[in-house]
Protein backbone atom coordinates (compact mmCIF):
# COMPACT_ATOMS: atom_id res chain seq x y z
CA UNK A 1 0.00 0.00 0.00
CA UNK A 2 2.84 2.32 0.88
CA UNK A 3 4.53 1.56 -2.45
CA UNK A 4 1.26 2.28 -4.33
CA UNK A 5 0.93 5.62 -2.55
CA UNK A 6 4.51 6.61 -3.43
CA UNK A 7 3.99 5.60 -7.08
CA UNK A 8 0.83 7.73 -7.25
CA UNK A 9 2.66 10.73 -5.77
CA UNK A 10 5.48 10.40 -8.32
CA UNK A 11 3.00 10.26 -11.20
CA UNK A 12 1.18 13.37 -9.95
CA UNK A 13 4.45 15.25 -9.46
CA UNK A 14 5.69 14.27 -12.92
CA UNK A 15 2.40 15.46 -14.42
CA UNK A 16 2.87 18.86 -12.79
CA UNK A 17 6.40 19.15 -14.14
CA UNK A 18 5.25 18.27 -17.63
CA UNK A 19 2.14 20.49 -17.57
CA UNK A 20 2.60 22.92 -20.48
CA UNK A 21 0.66 25.58 -18.59
CA UNK A 22 3.29 25.70 -15.90
CA UNK A 23 5.69 28.63 -16.55
CA UNK A 24 5.38 28.29 -20.32
CA UNK A 25 2.49 30.53 -21.26
CA UNK A 26 4.06 33.26 -23.44
CA UNK A 27 1.50 35.78 -22.24
CA UNK A 28 2.82 35.32 -18.72
CA UNK A 29 6.47 35.66 -19.74
CA UNK A 30 7.53 39.32 -19.31
CA UNK A 31 10.27 38.91 -21.92
CA UNK A 32 7.96 37.76 -24.74
CA UNK A 33 6.79 40.35 -27.29
CA UNK A 34 3.31 39.09 -28.14
CA UNK A 35 1.09 41.43 -30.17
CA UNK A 36 -1.97 40.54 -32.21
CA UNK A 37 -2.00 43.54 -34.54
CA UNK A 38 -4.47 43.93 -37.42
CA UNK A 39 -3.10 42.75 -40.76
CA UNK A 40 -3.34 46.24 -42.25
CA UNK A 41 -1.77 48.06 -39.28
CA UNK A 42 1.00 50.42 -40.38
CA UNK A 43 2.48 51.23 -36.94
CA UNK A 44 2.14 54.94 -37.75
CA UNK A 45 2.25 57.46 -34.90
CA UNK A 46 2.57 60.32 -37.39
CA UNK A 47 0.15 61.29 -40.13
CA UNK A 48 0.72 63.50 -43.12
CA UNK A 49 -2.13 65.91 -43.75
CA UNK A 50 -2.81 68.40 -46.51
CA UNK A 51 -5.04 71.40 -45.76
CA UNK A 52 -5.93 74.03 -48.35
CA UNK A 53 -6.89 77.42 -46.90
CA UNK A 54 -9.14 79.56 -49.11
CA UNK A 55 -9.35 83.27 -48.25
CA UNK A 56 -12.92 84.35 -49.03
CA UNK A 57 -15.10 87.44 -49.07
CA UNK A 58 -18.75 87.50 -50.13
CA UNK A 59 -18.56 83.80 -50.97
CA UNK A 60 -15.67 84.19 -53.41
CA UNK A 61 -11.90 83.67 -53.11
CA UNK A 62 -10.27 87.06 -52.64
CA UNK A 63 -6.70 88.29 -53.11
CA UNK A 64 -7.15 90.85 -50.30
CA UNK A 65 -4.63 89.00 -48.09
CA UNK A 66 -2.16 88.11 -50.83
CA UNK A 67 1.52 88.60 -49.92
CA UNK A 68 0.77 88.20 -46.20
CA UNK A 69 1.38 85.24 -43.91
CA UNK A 70 -0.84 82.50 -42.54
CA UNK A 71 0.50 80.16 -39.85
CA UNK A 72 -0.51 76.69 -38.65
CA UNK A 73 -0.01 75.55 -35.04
CA UNK A 74 -0.48 72.23 -33.29
CA UNK A 75 -2.43 71.63 -30.07
CA UNK A 76 0.67 72.55 -28.02
CA UNK A 77 0.81 75.97 -29.75
CA UNK A 78 3.95 74.98 -31.64
CA UNK A 79 4.36 76.45 -35.11
CA UNK A 80 4.09 73.71 -37.74
CA UNK A 81 4.49 75.88 -40.82
CA UNK A 82 4.00 79.37 -42.24
CA UNK A 83 3.05 80.24 -45.82
CA UNK A 84 2.70 83.30 -48.01
CA UNK A 85 -0.83 83.65 -49.40
CA UNK A 86 -0.95 83.69 -53.21
CA UNK A 87 -4.12 84.29 -55.25
CA UNK A 88 -6.23 83.85 -52.13
CA UNK A 89 -4.90 80.37 -51.31
CA UNK A 90 -2.37 78.74 -48.96
CA UNK A 91 -1.73 74.98 -49.15
CA UNK A 92 -0.30 73.33 -46.03
CA UNK A 93 1.24 69.87 -45.96
CA UNK A 94 2.35 68.96 -42.45
CA UNK A 95 3.20 65.89 -40.35
CA UNK A 96 1.52 65.71 -36.97
CA UNK A 97 1.02 63.08 -34.25
CA UNK A 98 -2.01 60.87 -34.88
CA UNK A 99 -3.19 61.92 -31.42
CA UNK A 100 -3.69 65.58 -32.42
CA UNK A 101 -7.38 66.48 -32.58
CA UNK A 102 -7.18 70.23 -33.18
CA UNK A 103 -4.98 72.69 -35.04
CA UNK A 104 -4.95 76.48 -34.98
CA UNK A 105 -4.79 78.71 -38.02
CA UNK A 106 -3.43 82.22 -37.43
CA UNK A 107 -3.91 84.92 -40.06
CA UNK A 108 -1.29 87.58 -39.36
CA UNK A 109 -2.86 90.34 -41.45
CA UNK A 110 -6.07 90.27 -39.41
CA UNK A 111 -4.70 88.97 -36.10
CA UNK A 112 -7.38 86.28 -35.99
CA UNK A 113 -7.06 82.65 -34.94
CA UNK A 114 -9.31 79.81 -36.09
CA UNK A 115 -9.54 76.30 -34.61
CA UNK A 116 -9.62 73.62 -37.30
CA UNK A 117 -9.97 69.86 -37.60
CA UNK A 118 -6.67 68.25 -38.69
CA UNK A 119 -8.61 65.88 -40.96
CA UNK A 120 -10.17 68.74 -42.90
CA UNK A 121 -8.96 68.96 -46.49
CA UNK A 122 -10.23 72.48 -47.16
CA UNK A 123 -10.79 75.47 -44.86
CA UNK A 124 -12.56 78.69 -45.81
CA UNK A 125 -11.28 81.71 -43.92
CA UNK A 126 -13.78 84.52 -44.39
CA UNK A 127 -12.65 88.16 -44.38
CA UNK A 128 -15.89 89.98 -43.57
CA UNK A 129 -14.70 93.55 -44.19
CA UNK A 130 -11.92 93.80 -46.77
CA UNK A 131 -11.98 97.61 -46.66
CA UNK A 132 -10.96 97.54 -42.98
CA UNK A 133 -7.64 95.77 -43.68
CA UNK A 134 -4.64 97.89 -42.80
CA UNK A 135 -1.04 96.90 -43.53
CA UNK A 136 1.80 98.42 -45.53
CA UNK A 137 2.14 96.87 -48.96
CA UNK A 138 5.89 97.26 -49.45
CA UNK A 139 8.02 94.43 -50.83
CA UNK A 140 11.60 95.70 -51.13
CA UNK A 141 13.17 92.43 -52.24
CA UNK A 142 10.35 91.44 -54.61
CA UNK A 143 9.92 87.97 -53.14
CA UNK A 144 6.13 88.17 -53.00
CA UNK A 145 5.85 88.73 -49.24
CA UNK A 146 5.22 92.19 -47.82
CA UNK A 147 8.03 93.54 -45.66
CA UNK A 148 5.91 93.63 -42.47
CA UNK A 149 5.70 89.82 -42.63
CA UNK A 150 9.08 89.03 -44.23
CA UNK A 151 11.78 87.55 -41.98
CA UNK A 152 14.44 89.15 -44.22
CA UNK A 153 12.90 92.05 -46.22
CA UNK A 154 16.05 92.69 -48.27
CA UNK A 155 16.85 89.06 -49.18
CA UNK A 156 14.76 87.73 -52.08
CA UNK A 157 15.80 84.15 -51.27
CA UNK A 158 14.50 84.20 -47.69
CA UNK A 159 10.90 85.05 -46.84
CA UNK A 160 9.81 82.72 -44.04
CA UNK A 161 11.70 80.99 -41.24
CA UNK A 162 10.10 78.03 -39.47
CA UNK A 163 11.86 76.78 -36.36
CA UNK A 164 15.37 77.82 -35.36
CA UNK A 165 18.53 77.48 -37.40
CA UNK A 166 22.03 78.45 -36.37
CA UNK A 167 22.86 78.87 -40.04
CA UNK A 168 20.51 81.83 -40.34
CA UNK A 169 20.72 83.24 -36.82
CA UNK A 170 21.47 86.67 -38.27
CA UNK A 171 17.89 86.95 -39.49
CA UNK A 172 16.01 88.84 -36.79
CA UNK A 173 12.23 88.80 -36.75
CA UNK A 174 9.41 88.15 -34.34
CA UNK A 175 8.20 85.67 -36.93
CA UNK A 176 10.95 83.14 -36.24
CA UNK A 177 9.99 80.61 -33.57
CA UNK A 178 11.66 77.63 -31.97
CA UNK A 179 10.06 74.26 -32.50
CA UNK A 180 9.63 72.49 -29.18
CA UNK A 181 8.49 69.14 -30.54
CA UNK A 182 10.82 66.64 -32.14
CA UNK A 183 10.47 63.44 -34.09
CA UNK A 184 11.92 60.27 -32.57
CA UNK A 185 12.93 57.04 -34.24
CA UNK A 186 13.54 53.87 -32.22
CA UNK A 187 15.18 50.79 -33.74
CA UNK A 188 15.74 47.07 -33.36
CA UNK A 189 19.00 46.44 -35.22
CA UNK A 190 19.09 42.67 -35.90
CA UNK A 191 17.02 42.81 -39.10
CA UNK A 192 16.22 40.54 -40.86
CA UNK A 193 16.16 38.55 -37.60
CA UNK A 194 13.91 39.52 -34.73
CA UNK A 195 15.42 41.24 -31.73
CA UNK A 196 14.39 41.53 -28.11
CA UNK A 197 11.92 44.34 -28.85
CA UNK A 198 13.32 46.74 -26.31
CA UNK A 199 13.61 49.21 -29.22
CA UNK A 200 16.70 50.78 -27.68
CA UNK A 201 19.44 49.68 -30.09
CA UNK A 202 19.40 53.24 -31.39
CA UNK A 203 17.14 56.05 -30.24
CA UNK A 204 17.51 59.32 -32.15
CA UNK A 205 15.64 62.61 -31.81
CA UNK A 206 15.53 64.97 -34.79
CA UNK A 207 14.39 68.58 -35.05
CA UNK A 208 13.99 70.31 -38.42
CA UNK A 209 14.00 73.99 -39.33
CA UNK A 210 13.59 75.44 -42.80
CA UNK A 211 13.49 78.66 -44.79
CA UNK A 212 11.10 79.48 -47.59
CA UNK A 213 11.71 81.82 -50.47
CA UNK A 214 9.58 83.18 -53.27
CA UNK A 215 6.53 81.06 -54.08
CA UNK A 216 6.86 79.21 -50.73
CA UNK A 217 9.65 77.02 -52.16
CA UNK A 218 12.07 75.49 -49.63
CA UNK A 219 15.54 77.07 -49.80
CA UNK A 220 17.39 75.56 -46.83
CA UNK A 221 16.79 72.82 -44.27
CA UNK A 222 18.56 72.68 -40.92
CA UNK A 223 18.66 69.38 -39.04
CA UNK A 224 19.62 68.80 -35.41
CA UNK A 225 19.94 65.08 -34.63
CA UNK A 226 20.45 63.97 -31.04
CA UNK A 227 21.55 60.42 -30.32
CA UNK A 228 19.51 59.71 -27.19
CA UNK A 229 20.49 56.11 -26.53
CA UNK A 230 22.81 53.40 -27.88
CA UNK A 231 21.84 49.88 -26.87
CA UNK A 232 23.47 48.11 -29.78
CA UNK A 233 26.77 46.28 -29.71
CA UNK A 234 26.93 46.55 -33.51
CA UNK A 235 28.63 49.41 -35.30
CA UNK A 236 25.82 51.42 -36.88
CA UNK A 237 25.33 54.54 -38.97
CA UNK A 238 22.26 56.72 -39.50
CA UNK A 239 21.11 58.35 -42.71
CA UNK A 240 18.08 60.32 -43.93
CA UNK A 241 16.45 60.18 -47.35
CA UNK A 242 14.75 63.35 -48.60
CA UNK A 243 11.33 63.24 -50.28
CA UNK A 244 8.76 65.75 -51.46
CA UNK A 245 5.56 65.46 -49.41
CA UNK A 246 1.94 66.03 -50.34
CA UNK A 247 -0.56 64.86 -47.73
CA UNK A 248 -0.03 61.15 -47.12
CA UNK A 249 2.05 60.72 -50.28
CA UNK A 250 5.81 61.01 -50.74
CA UNK A 251 7.50 61.63 -54.08
CA UNK A 252 10.95 60.69 -55.35
CA UNK A 253 12.88 63.77 -56.38
CA UNK A 254 15.72 64.33 -58.79
CA UNK A 255 19.08 65.39 -57.40
CA UNK A 256 17.91 68.44 -55.42
CA UNK A 257 20.65 68.90 -52.82
CA UNK A 258 23.11 71.63 -53.81
CA UNK A 259 25.28 71.58 -50.68
CA UNK A 260 25.56 69.93 -47.26
CA UNK A 261 27.39 71.40 -44.29
CA UNK A 262 28.01 69.30 -41.17
CA UNK A 263 27.12 65.90 -42.70
CA UNK A 264 27.95 63.79 -45.74
CA UNK A 265 26.10 63.09 -48.95
CA UNK A 266 25.28 59.41 -49.43
CA UNK A 267 26.64 58.75 -52.92
CA UNK A 268 24.62 55.52 -53.20
CA UNK A 269 21.25 57.08 -52.28
CA UNK A 270 19.83 59.94 -54.30
CA UNK A 271 19.14 62.79 -51.85
CA UNK A 272 20.51 60.68 -49.02
CA UNK A 273 22.36 62.37 -46.17
CA UNK A 274 24.55 60.46 -43.69
CA UNK A 275 24.35 62.00 -40.22
CA UNK A 276 27.05 59.63 -38.95
CA UNK A 277 28.66 56.39 -40.15
CA UNK A 278 29.55 54.91 -36.77
CA UNK A 279 27.47 55.79 -33.74
CA UNK A 280 30.28 54.80 -31.36
CA UNK A 281 32.30 57.73 -32.76
CA UNK A 282 29.63 60.31 -31.89
CA UNK A 283 28.17 58.77 -28.73
CA UNK A 284 25.06 60.29 -27.22
CA UNK A 285 25.72 63.67 -28.74
CA UNK A 286 24.16 66.26 -31.02
CA UNK A 287 24.83 66.37 -34.74
CA UNK A 288 23.76 69.47 -36.66
CA UNK A 289 23.84 69.87 -40.42
CA UNK A 290 22.48 72.27 -42.99
CA UNK A 291 21.22 71.47 -46.50
CA UNK A 292 21.03 74.03 -49.30
CA UNK A 293 18.63 73.09 -52.08
CA UNK A 294 18.58 73.79 -55.78
CA UNK A 295 16.22 76.61 -56.72
CA UNK A 296 12.45 76.06 -56.80
CA UNK A 297 12.29 72.28 -56.41
CA UNK A 298 9.53 71.62 -53.86
CA UNK A 299 7.42 73.24 -51.14
CA UNK A 300 7.04 70.43 -48.57
CA UNK A 301 9.42 67.69 -47.50
CA UNK A 302 9.91 64.61 -45.34
CA UNK A 303 13.16 62.97 -44.26
CA UNK A 304 12.83 59.19 -43.73
CA UNK A 305 15.62 57.64 -41.62
CA UNK A 306 17.62 54.51 -42.38
CA UNK A 307 19.93 52.63 -40.03
CA UNK A 308 22.88 50.79 -41.63
CA UNK A 309 25.79 48.59 -40.65
CA UNK A 310 29.00 50.61 -40.66
CA UNK A 311 30.97 47.87 -42.43
CA UNK A 312 28.07 46.76 -44.64
CA UNK A 313 26.06 49.83 -45.79
CA UNK A 314 23.70 47.65 -47.83
CA UNK A 315 22.47 46.02 -44.62
CA UNK A 316 19.84 48.51 -43.48
CA UNK A 317 16.66 48.79 -41.46
CA UNK A 318 13.94 51.44 -41.66
CA UNK A 319 10.68 52.28 -39.91
CA UNK A 320 7.79 49.96 -40.73
CA UNK A 321 6.38 50.62 -44.21
CA UNK A 322 9.31 52.66 -45.52
CA UNK A 323 10.58 51.44 -48.89
CA UNK A 324 14.25 50.43 -49.16
CA UNK A 325 16.88 52.92 -50.22
CA UNK A 326 18.79 52.44 -53.46
CA UNK A 327 21.72 51.00 -51.51
CA UNK A 328 19.74 48.34 -49.60
CA UNK A 329 20.76 44.76 -50.42
CA UNK A 330 17.40 43.54 -51.76
CA UNK A 331 18.44 39.89 -51.51
CA UNK A 332 18.08 40.16 -47.73
CA UNK A 333 14.32 40.66 -47.95
CA UNK A 334 12.28 37.54 -47.14
CA UNK A 335 15.21 36.00 -45.29
CA UNK A 336 15.09 34.91 -41.64
CA UNK A 337 12.10 36.69 -40.03
CA UNK A 338 11.49 39.35 -42.68
CA UNK A 339 8.27 39.19 -44.72
CA UNK A 340 8.75 42.26 -46.94
CA UNK A 341 8.35 42.44 -50.70
CA UNK A 342 11.67 41.87 -52.46
CA UNK A 343 11.58 44.51 -55.20
CA UNK A 344 11.14 48.27 -55.52
CA UNK A 345 11.86 51.04 -58.02
CA UNK A 346 13.06 54.58 -57.41
CA UNK A 347 12.09 56.60 -60.52
CA UNK A 348 12.03 60.36 -60.21
CA UNK A 349 8.45 61.54 -59.71
CA UNK A 350 7.18 58.19 -58.40
CA UNK A 351 4.77 58.58 -55.50
CA UNK A 352 3.81 56.18 -52.75
CA UNK A 353 1.74 56.30 -49.60
CA UNK A 354 3.90 56.46 -46.49
CA UNK A 355 3.91 54.23 -44.59
CA UNK A 356 3.13 51.38 -46.96
CA UNK A 357 0.61 48.89 -45.57
CA UNK A 358 -0.26 45.19 -45.64
CA UNK A 359 1.61 43.04 -48.12
CA UNK A 360 3.21 46.14 -49.65
CA UNK A 361 4.96 47.11 -46.42
CA UNK A 362 8.71 46.65 -46.08
CA UNK A 363 10.60 45.92 -42.85
CA UNK A 364 7.91 43.78 -41.27
CA UNK A 365 7.77 40.28 -39.85
CA UNK A 366 5.19 37.62 -40.69
CA UNK A 367 3.35 38.71 -37.54
CA UNK A 368 3.30 42.33 -38.85
CA UNK A 369 5.91 43.38 -36.27
CA UNK A 370 8.21 46.36 -36.97
CA UNK A 371 11.94 46.92 -36.60
CA UNK A 372 11.59 50.71 -36.41
CA UNK A 373 8.94 53.17 -35.22
CA UNK A 374 8.72 56.97 -35.59
CA UNK A 375 6.72 59.37 -33.44
CA UNK A 376 6.55 63.07 -32.55
CA UNK A 377 6.57 64.17 -28.92
CA UNK A 378 7.10 67.34 -26.93
CA UNK A 379 8.23 65.17 -24.00
CA UNK A 380 11.58 63.44 -23.57
CA UNK A 381 11.30 59.79 -24.54
CA UNK A 382 12.60 57.31 -21.96
CA UNK A 383 14.33 54.32 -23.65
CA UNK A 384 13.60 50.84 -22.34
CA UNK A 385 16.11 48.98 -20.21
CA UNK A 386 18.29 46.50 -22.07
CA UNK A 387 16.47 43.27 -23.02
CA UNK A 388 13.23 44.44 -21.35
CA UNK A 389 10.73 44.61 -24.16
CA UNK A 390 8.67 47.71 -24.70
CA UNK A 391 5.41 46.11 -23.47
CA UNK A 392 6.78 46.10 -19.93
CA UNK A 393 7.84 49.76 -19.80
CA UNK A 394 5.12 51.32 -21.97
CA UNK A 395 1.90 49.67 -20.75
CA UNK A 396 -0.39 51.28 -23.35
CA UNK A 397 1.77 50.15 -26.31
CA UNK A 398 -0.09 46.83 -26.60
CA UNK A 399 -3.51 48.50 -26.66
CA UNK A 400 -2.28 50.95 -29.30
CA UNK A 401 -0.95 48.19 -31.57
CA UNK A 402 -3.82 45.72 -31.15
CA UNK A 403 -6.41 48.45 -31.78
CA UNK A 404 -4.69 49.27 -35.06
CA UNK A 405 -3.62 52.66 -33.73
CA UNK A 406 -7.11 53.74 -32.66
CA UNK A 407 -6.43 53.67 -28.90
CA UNK A 408 -3.57 55.01 -26.76
CA UNK A 409 -2.21 57.12 -29.62
CA UNK A 410 0.27 58.82 -27.30
CA UNK A 411 1.65 55.59 -25.80
CA UNK A 412 5.24 56.94 -26.05
CA UNK A 413 4.44 59.63 -23.44
CA UNK A 414 3.47 57.08 -20.77
CA UNK A 415 6.53 55.33 -19.42
CA UNK A 416 6.21 53.36 -16.18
Amino acid sequence: MKKLWMLTAIIVLWGCLEDPTQDSNPEEDPNVFLIDAPADFDWACIKGTGITVNIKNSGQITSALDSTLVELYDDQNVLLDALTIYEGIAEFNVRIPTSVEQLTLKVLATGESVQINPDALTIDYVVPDVSALSFVKNDLDGDGLFDDFDVSPTNPDVSVLVGSSSVIDNLKSAQGRNTSTSSYVIFEDLWPSKGDYDFNDLVAKTTFSWTRGKGNYIEEINVVCNVEWIGAGLELGLGFELFEAKGTNLYYLGDVIADIQGAENDDAVRNGVIAFSRVQDVGTSEIEFNITLREKQFKEFVFVPYLFRTNDPGHQVRPFGAPPTQSQDLSMFRSYDDASPNSWSWEEGKKFSYPLKGNEAFYRTREIYPWGIEFISSKKFQPCKESINILNEYPTFKDWAESGGKNAKDWYDHHL
